[in-house]
Formats: structure tokens, sequence, C-alpha cells
């Protein structure tokens, strides 16, 4: 969590050591969605910095004019602290990631190219529906309409603003 989001809003913390980037696994990731994209392999990519794995997705959503996701993503294990894997897993800023979507009859080729050029790719779920759900390992710990947490991360600015000026 060093540096991120989750620390500065939940906390109010500004400290620790942000995740180090590899510029060789970067350049890579790059080169993997740029060719990717212009071969019309992927539908849309979007990074992973700003908030983590479950902020990409609700912004994923909020792009793809209200479409649902329903993912399953394997839970971080946080040595002497297991009560923040989930929290590692939704808001923790991993460097190097990118979530995509693709129509199933691109995922072996994606996955081909990416293996090629050594870049680790793991199928989180389905764009589906209009409420944003995820779990962790088997526990649901997000299920909310798409139109719901839309309107909260727009308004979020003045909600802020607003509480410090009360």
């Amino acid at each position: 969590f060093g540096g991120s989001e989750y620390l500065k809003v939940m906390h109010q913390l500004v400290r620790g050591r942000p995740p180090i980037v590899s510029l060789a696994r970067e350049r890579a990731l790059q080169k993997l969605i740029v060719a990717a994209a212009n071969d019309a392999v992927i539908e849309s990519a979007h990074d992973c910095s700003e908030g983590g794995l479950a902020v990409a997705l609700a912004e994923c959503c909020f792009q793809s004019g209200g479409l649902g996701v329903d993912v399953v993503l394997p839970g971080q294990k946080i040595e002497g602290h297991p009560d923040l894997g989930v929290v590692a897993t939704l808001f923790g800023e991993t460097a190097s990631q990118i979530v995509v979507s693709l129509s199933e009859s691109q995922a072996d080729s994606f996955c081909a190219r990416a293996a090629t050029v050594g870049v680790p790719v793991l199928k989180i779920g389905r764009v589906e529906g209009t409420r944003l759900r995820i779990k962790v390992d088997s526990a649901s710990v997000i299920d909310v309409p798409v139109i719901e947490v839309e309107r909260i991360w727009e308004t979020g600015l003045s909600r802020h603003f607003a509480h410090e000026a009360a």
C-alpha cells in the first residue's frame, strides 16, 4: 500500500514505498497492449494505477456506457495481517498491471501473444449485466449497480469539499 490512494483516502497517510517498477516488464506489457490494440485483438485496456484493480474495473464499467462485470480475483496474502488481504487485492496499486477486455474468440490469440513476450495473463471474469460484481477467492465483496458506483465516483470531489467545509 506504500504511496497508495487507499492509504491517503482511508487513513490520511502519505507514506511508504510505492511498488517497484520493472522497466523491462513495463516495456513488454506496453508493446503487447499497443500491438493487440492495433490488430483489433482487444476491445479496451485500462491501467490499474491510481486506486488499484477495483477502481480500474469500476472505471472500465463507466467507460463502457454502464456495462457491468462479474470477476473473481485470487486473494493476496499479507504476512502478519490476514485481515488486509481483501483490501490489498482490491486496492493495492501493483505496477505494470492492465485490465483488458476482449471477445472470447480473441482470448487464445491474446494469451499466446502475451506468453511470447513473457507477460503473465489471468482471466478474471466477464463483461455482463449492469452490476459491478467482484469476488475475492469465493467471497463476494462488491455487488452494486454500475450506475450507483458511477454516481458516487462522479460526486466524490464535491462531497470531499463539502465534508471539509463542515
